[in-house]
């Protein structure tokens, strides 16, 4: 919780510094503070940063986690901020003005939406963990073509843009759909044998 949402229910600077104390709250960052005694989860910090550096969105590959794409959280939470500002050295921070389409919120906090998240992710990853991520959003009915060719065209130039143009020629329209590993194996088989296309 914040100071600004301590200050709408009636918690001055002075209170939250008193709760504080007696530990009613636990101060995490500055103006940032957990309510209780319990430890945070993961995603008790992830959230925790984004109060702190408001406005901001959980990103990269802490969004990346929120939506599921990975299969564990990141050692070092990442948000995303619209302006640059004095480095915070317990999460990482990333500047970029994000219009509508590119917000979203998951299990309450605020994030990068999936197009964007898997476009940020294409920067810093290769080919192959890509197709995972993009395997992943459709066994969890996250993928929509449209979304990403949206995010492509705003962002032509993103580092990731290359490698996430190059990772979706696969699920063009034009190409056989498939939904499993074993199906993809399969199809790369006939291709190599030469074989017409299944239908």
């Amino acid at each position: 919780v914040s100071t600004r949402q301590l200050a709408r229910i009636g918690y001055g600077r002075n209170s939250a510094s008193k709760a504080n104390r007696v530990r009613r709250l636990r101060r995490i960052h500055r103006g940032v503070y957990a309510v209780g005694h319990e430890p945070l989860t993961w995603h008790g910090h992830c959230m925790a940063a984004v109060l702190a550096a408001r406005p901001a969105l959980a990103s990269h590959a802490s969004a990346a986690w929120l939506w599921g794409l990975t299969g564990r959280s990141p050692s070092r939470i990442a948000v995303t901020v619209p302006s640059s500002r004095r480095h915070r050295r317990e999460f990482r921070l990333h500047v970029a003005e994000l219009p509508t389409p590119d917000r979203a919120a998951r299990d309450g906090i605020p994030v990068t939406a999936w197009a964007r998240t898997v476009l940020d992710m294409a920067a810093t990853s290769n080919d192959r963990r890509v197709q995972r991520m993009i395997r992943r959003s459709e066994e969890l009915r996250l993928f929509d073509l449209r979304l990403l060719d949206g995010v492509l065209e705003r962002y032509g130039h993103h580092p990731g843009s290359g490698r996430l143009r190059r990772v979706l020629r696969a699920h063009r329209p034009d190409e056989t759909v498939t939904r499993s590993e074993l199906e993809r194996r399969f199809r790369a088989l006939v291709r190599r044998a030469g074989l017409p296309e299944p239908a």
